[in-house]
């Protein structure tokens, strides 16, 4: 279970066993399973660099997909949260603002 984030839906990162790792949005956690929608890693493409893409890319985007524990888990940062809430929902959202001093 990742820590402070007790409450549903959450996103988290997780990595595999082998080496993979994906960030998504946790809608279900039980003592042996995550349910996650919109799983997505990071590639590199030629020309563009780092981009998202699904874990899964034959699987249904709109379907929730579990994965069994163990996994890696933890916490992204706010600018890897906020770039994945924008990705998957479509809506560019605004970066925070903050006060320099």
């Amino acid at each position: 279970m990742l820590k402070n984030k007790s409450e549903l839906p959450y996103i988290g990162i997780f990595k595999l066993g082998s080496g993979e790792e994906f960030i998504g949005k946790v809608i279900d956690e039980t003592i042996t399973s995550y349910t996650i929608t919109k799983p997505l890693t990071i590639v590199q493409v030629p020309g563009q660099g780092p981009q998202f893409a699904p874990v899964l890319m034959m699987a249904d985007g709109d379907k929730p997909i579990t994965f069994p524990k163990p996994l890696i888990t933890g916490i992204p940062s706010a600018a890897l949260e906020t770039q994945y809430e924008s990705i998957t929902s479509g809506i560019a959202l605004p970066q925070k603002s903050s006060i320099i001093s």
